[in-house]
């Protein structure tokens, strides 16, 4: 609670200021509509939420190659992947750890795009150069977008053709081999409007059987026939193959037997087919009403192919899996004064079905002995969710906003196994759950705001958490999670050069749910606590010379009586949860040329399995990515180094339960590229 003692005093503070004291305009974007808070669009001065808007300029000055490097520098903010890719790679908000695919929800212009499974979010589906802006919600989204928003939502905006008839090519090229050219073509008029993307990347990657080949299409057409309607469809489709070089024993890392590009499994490939239909239709009933119609469809297939072998014994894998998502997510918002106060309310219905199909089959062979298997599990997950919001101005400058939502999912699970049919098992199960959001805020003139939230978050077990989906195995009595979070904030430009970002925040859950490395499944955990502090500072100190200083303390605890291997984990630390996060952003433009130079420093951590922090942490690291750009004219040239030092480090760490071996994911050392585009 001291962390809120000190949030009250400096609110008091800025409170005390006299408005005329401060410069009416500063770096920080106050005027900057977001969508993400309410589902409506908003002054972020009126969001009571840390939110942070990463646009697409942005992003191209950081020198961005993948949805990854969007996300670097941004305070309590964590990535990780698997591959040392954007495949397979997740964000963690405020501390989730490893369930943090489970809890962070990924958006794209509203649309959910989290897996009905563990894995979460694909963050390869989106390249870079279809983003118009970046949205990022930190604390519980539950009440606007129901499930996997528990620790909050990061909403990507897609671009949308804007003026004269133009065409973008763009090439990128680098270290391991990387090439990645993309065509972009957009334009408009009074009533339509079109943005057409084709795109490919291709890497071998810093390790051995690291590479990754992607293709993608993507269409943004909109139209708007009447003056009070309008209609929008975005259809996109992605194609992946790439390599899963495995974990590393860190105990050969340090002893020598094995290097950092070394594949533990060489031979493990895995390829992705994704496709999506978004159509939009909103209009104007009346003046101060307006209805929007949303609908979607996505169709998702996923190979994995598997060979290992150890004394004794071979085997190999085979699992192909698909899901198809119908989404319908109709919308109503009403804009008329209530006793000529200035209100706002939306209410709205979220449903979504997603039957999913795992097929797995192999052979392995323990000293000349076969043993083939072949199992299938078919999924059914269905979500209903109702929303309301109320926004209604208690006064010209204070705000207050009140959310509910109730929501209900259901799991329909059979699993088959073809060999042996007594293995065979069902299970059907629903779950319901009500929460809310109140928050107040407060701007004061047009410095900035001062805001106030409390907010109740949950997410549902997924599909294969309820069931393995190659044992069959049923954890009986797993149940969602909840929990509630408060979250005191300031947004302030105090001077014409000078701005900035305080939060503040306490949460805690309840049957939190985590995989217990003793017992091989994933339990609910009595219960845990989170709080910590994000800054961000942005000073202007020459019109061509300008400085960003991020920093969070996140800490992450379990809270109440649970055991793991026989040990009371309460007070423990959460794992693959740094405890700190600093991250600096210079940029100096002169006549044509732009440098950047980004550094970030993340804590040290446990690894992921090792709930009993009995284990040695990943140490911490710092990195430092730089660039320069060139501009004239209609063309643009772009040189960077990722990770200029050549730090050792991994991002991504798991522990065994019953020895002292880790296994680690080793990330890439010092990388070049560079990129040239022209608009024709």
């Amino acid at each position: 609670m001291r962390y809120f003692a000190l949030a009250l005093l400096l609110i008091s503070l800025v409170g005390s200021i006299p408005c005329g004291a401060a410069a009416e305009e500063g770096p920080y974007r106050l005027d900057d509509i977001v969508v993400t808070a309410s589902r409506i669009g908003t002054p972020l001065r009126e969001t009571p939420a840390n939110i942070t808007i990463i646009t697409s300029e942005e992003m191209e000055r950081k020198g961005a190659v993948t949805l990854n490097d969007v996300f670097n520098e941004e305070p309590s903010l964590f990535t990780k992947s698997f591959t040392g890719t954007v495949k397979q790679s997740a964000v963690d908000i405020r501390g989730y750890g490893e369930a943090a695919p489970q809890n962070v929800l990924f958006l794209m212009d509203g649309r959910r795009i989290n897996n009905p499974d563990m894995s979460g979010a694909d963050l390869a589906l989106i390249p870079v150069a279809m983003i118009e802006r970046v949205e990022i919600y930190r604390g519980p989204a539950s009440v606007m977008f129901g499930d996997n928003a528990a620790a909050g939502a990061i909403n990507i905006i897609l671009k949308k053709g804007e003026g004269p008839p133009t065409a973008t090519a763009k090439i990128l090229g680098g270290s391991y081999n990387t090439l990645a050219p993309s065509l972009t073509v957009s334009g408009s008029d009074k009533k339509f409007s079109y943005f057409l993307l084709a795109s490919s990347f291709d890497t071998d990657g810093y390790r051995e059987n690291q590479g990754v080949q992607m293709k993608d299409t993507f269409a943004n057409i909109s139209l708007d026939p009447l003056s009070n309607l309008s209609f929008n469809i975005k259809t996109g489709f992605h194609k992946d193959r790439y390599g899963l070089p495995g974990a590393i024993l860190w105990q050969n890392l340090i002893g020598g037997a094995a290097k950092r590009t070394d594949a533990t499994t060489p031979f493990d490939q895995a390829s992705t087919e994704d496709s999506f239909v978004d159509l939009d239709a909103t209009t104007k009933i009346v003046d101060d009403v307006t209805l929007s119609l949303a609908g979607s469809y996505r169709n998702r297939h996923n190979a994995y192919n598997s060979h290992f072998s150890g004394p004794g014994y071979t085997g190999d894998t085979e699992a192909k899996g698909n899901v198809e998502t119908c989404g319908f997510t109709p919308k109503l918002v009403i804009d008329k004064p209530i006793f000529l106060l200035k209100n706002t309310f939306t209410v709205g219905f979220d449903y979504y079905k997603s039957p999913y199909s795992l097929d797995s089959s192999g052979i392995t062979t323990f000293f000349g002995f076969p043993f083939p298997s072949h199992t299938t599990a078919d999924i059914h997950k269905t979500d209903y969710g109702v929303y309301a919001n109320e926004r209604i101005h208690l006064l010209k400058d204070l705000l207050l906003d009140i959310g509910y939502r109730v929501h209900k999912a259901i799991f329909d699970t059979t699993f088959t196994d073809h060999l042996t049919p007594a293995l065979s098992s069902s299970f059907k199960t629903h779950s319901q759950k009500e929460v809310f959001r109140s928050s107040i805020n407060y701007a004061f003139a047009k410095e900035g705001n001062i805001f106030l939230t409390y907010a109740k978050g949950f997410r549902f077990p997924t599909a294969d958490e309820f069931v393995n989906i190659q044992t069959g195995q049923i954890t009986n009595g797993l149940k969602p999670q909840d929990g509630w979070e408060v979250d005191m904030g300031v947004r302030w430009n105090p001077f014409a050069r000078v701005g900035g970002t305080l939060t503040l925040f306490q949460g805690k859950n309840r049957d939190e749910i985590f995989y217990n490395p003793f017992t091989f499944a994933n339990a609910n955990f009595d219960k845990t606590k989170r709080q910590g502090i994000e800054t961000q500072l942005l000073f202007v100190i020459l019109e061509s010379l300008k400085l960003r200083l991020g920093y969070s303390y996140t800490d992450a605890k379990f809270d109440g009586s649970q055991f793991v291997g026989g040990v009371d984990v309460n007070g423990n630390t959460i794992p693959l949860v740094p405890k700190n996060k600093f991250s600096a952003n210079v940029s100096y433009t002169i006549d044509r040329f732009t440098f950047n130079l980004i550094g970030v420093y993340n804590g040290a951590r446990y690894t992921i399995s090792d709930q009993l922090n009995s284990h040695r942490q990943l140490p911490g690291y710092t990195t430092f990515d730089t660039n320069v750009a060139y501009r004239y004219k209609r063309f643009e040239a772009l040189f960077g180094i990722k990770n200029l030092t050549g730090k050792e480090y991994s991002e991504f760490g798991v522990a065994s339960a019953t020895t002292a071996r880790i296994n680690l994911y080793p990330s890439p050392e010092r990388q070049y590229f560079a990129r040239l585009a022209y608009t024709f």
